[in-house]
């Protein structure tokens, strides 16, 4: 493999001075002694010393590999069965436990590139990840890439007839790895493909015996390893990207299941800036994915905070404005009674209408269905039922016009009372109709949204203290509807602002959808100084490299709050960054759940009080 890139070799020895015969025993040893002789689940950061007392996760398996030689058990010759061309390859019987050969030279060293800048941690965590299954949680813009990066390339020195797989969860991060790869250690392109469903399972099949390199989604993996066009046995590591969704029977967790299951050693590394907010979340993540260390950082360690920037956030209060305050109440008005039909049949327990949301109606819908109360008939059963699907589409309108404004809640009422159950139940309802009307009036009279007229403010004073022509703000909004309103919005600005939505493929009413040859054409140009300001859905939260920005506005913040952390990750990277999140202030309770998220997240995802035997 012909590269140019300067790489630095690691004799674990330390003497430089190799011998003939590869000595496995003292490489054995070595190794522990690189991994300081810790349980396979400690860390290199030292912040890891909860009371053992405390909850813990556990990372204990048999099938989790945590050095080279449980790994590769022994060395031995090529095997003689296996030929990179499609002719000569002849599958290995399920008996043997590996089926991959391993060169004893290279694996006497492991090789870091000088060609970026040293920074310990991602440098201790690549040394803990070359030797163990392990889930990385690292902020974004800190370095995760270049960890798998250096990981893969030395497994493919090591073996040089394995294959080496990093999955992502879309195409534009596929592409996107691709040239980190390229770039970082110089893996010749001639090794490497990239496989996602436009490629067809018989072209796919080809590259999977020509290939060593392979960068593809979740889904991909997944069917080829059922079909058994993945060479499974050749594996030696699998790179998992954004790894919090290895949950339930995502891609990510069937393909390693089926992997696990046949006879064969890989070492995994799982990426994360994310992994959960909860231990129940993060253990399970933890067992998917057959982890047996976690390298967790945040960005007060003392090895991380050297690269990390003040990130400046602040909650803006936006008045609701009258006719919206005057639409909430009628909206309330219409759910009063129906929380209270629910109430008296014991299905929502001392709760305020005025402060339920859809979830609580959806988990108090869940429970019912369950567990029906005894005392309520059956022949019942079908009206409470209405009243939920009712009271659900209510607080749906009633939640975006709180985050986004009258429109978009107009849109949605609209839409409801054309056709099916809840057009049926509030057709003839007066106070659904009154409340129409007043949206129907207030967008009659152009008034603008507070929260528009807001953002546009927060932008203008932006861009008169920055460099219109230098600097760089991401919009997050959840609904796709609020992106058109912001858009049009935004021409009113348009001398300082030169801005573009950045949304998902799929098409919906208020935007037409994405290709993802589109998005990455959006991405260039937001580097190249082309927009200064992109209108992101949820897309532009999680994985992409879109570049560091000087100030992020949360156009909605009823998310999750690890939705809210990959939001504010986009900026305070390189150099000081800021975060608006605009809450309508009638809303106490969104001020108040915004509060505590941002409190929450002082303290990061991972709560200290965590262990890991």
């Amino acid at each position: 493999m012909a590269s140019n890139i300067p790489l630095h070799i690691i004799d674990e020895d330390g003497d430089g001075d190799f011998q003939d015969e590869f000595d496995w025993e003292a490489a054995v040893r070595e190794i522990d002694k690189a991994c300081d002789n810790r349980n396979f689940a400690s860390s290199s950061s030292s912040h890891f010393a909860p009371p053992p007392s405390l909850p813990h996760i556990s990372m204990k398996g048999t099938s989790r590999q945590s050095t080279l030689d449980r790994f590769i058990g022994k060395v031995g010759p090529r095997p003689p069965e296996y030929n990179r061309t499609v002719e000569g390859y002849v599958d290995v019987g399920a008996e043997e436990v590996s089926s991959v050969h391993v060169d004893a030279e290279a694996a006497k060293t492991w090789i870091y590139p000088v060609n970026v800048p040293l920074r310990d941690y991602q440098f201790a965590i690549t040394k803990t990840a070359l030797f163990s299954n392990t889930l990385v949680a690292l902020p974004t813009g800190l370095g995760k890439t270049l960890i798998a990066a250096v990981v893969i390339y030395n497994y493919f020195r090591w073996f040089p007839d394995g294959k080496i797989v990093f999955a992502a969860p879309s195409r534009p991060l596929v592409m996107q790895q691709i040239e980190a790869c390229h770039n970082i250690v110089g893996i010749s392109q001639e090794w490497t493909i990239d496989m996602t469903g436009q490629i067809g399972p018989t072209k796919r099949a080809i590259f999977w015996k020509t290939k060593r390199v392979f960068f593809v989604t979740p889904q991909v993996l997944e069917k080829d390893i059922q079909s058994g066009t993945c060479l499974s046995k050749y594996i030696v590591c699998l790179v998992i990207d954004e790894a919090h969704r290895a949950l339930g029977n995502y891609s990510y967790c069937v393909a390693v299941r089926q992997l696990m299951s046949m006879p064969v050693q890989l070492r995994i590394l799982a990426l994360t800036a994310t992994p959960g907010s909860k231990q129940p979340t993060i253990q399970q993540i933890i067992n998917n994915l057959y982890i047996s260390t976690l390298e967790y950082r945040d960005e007060h360690d003392h090895d991380v905070s050297p690269y990390v920037h003040n990130r400046k956030i602040e909650l803006i209060e936006v008045p609701l404005g009258q006719d919206a305050a005057e639409v909430n109440n009628k909206l309330l008005e219409v759910i009063r009674p129906y929380v209270a039909r629910l109430h008296a049949n014991g299905l929502i327990q001392n709760r305020d209408y005025q402060t339920l949301s859809p979830v609580d109606l959806l988990n108090s819908r869940d429970k019912f269905r369950q567990a029906p109360p005894p005392n309520l008939p059956h022949v019942k059963h079908g009206e409470v039922e209405a009243y939920f699907a009712v009271l659900i589409t209510l607080y749906h309108i009633r939640k975006l016009l709180s985050s986004h404004g009258i429109r978009p809640a107009y849109e949605m009422l609209e839409e409801k009372l054309r056709q099916g159950h809840f057009s049926r139940s509030m057709s003839k309802n007066e106070d659904i109709m009154n409340a129409k009307l007043l949206m129907q009036r207030s967008l009659s009279h152009g008034a603008p949204s507070p929260k528009l007229s807001k953002l546009l403010e927060v932008l203008v004073n932006h861009f008169q203290t920055r460099d219109p022509q230098n600097s760089r703000v991401i919009i997050f909004s959840n609904f796709r509807g609020s992106v058109r309103d912001i858009m049009n919005a935004l021409e009113s600005i348009r001398d300082l602002v030169k801005a573009t939505e950045f949304i998902g493929q799929s098409s919906g009413k208020a935007l037409k959808g994405q290709s993802q040859k589109v998005q990455q054409a959006v991405l260039e140009k937001f580097r190249a100084g082309g927009y200064n300001v992109i209108v992101a859905t949820s897309i532009g939260e999680e994985g992409l490299d879109i570049m560091e920005v000087d100030l992020v506005i949360c156009f909605d913040a009823n998310v999750s709050p690890l939705r809210m952390i990959q939001r504010m990750g986009r900026t305070g990277r390189k150099h000081d960054g800021r975060v608006d999140i605009l809450l309508l202030f009638h809303d106490l309770g969104l001020f108040t759940y915004c509060q505590l998220v941002l409190g929450w997240m002082l303290n990061m995802i991972l709560e200290p009080r965590l262990c890991y035997a």
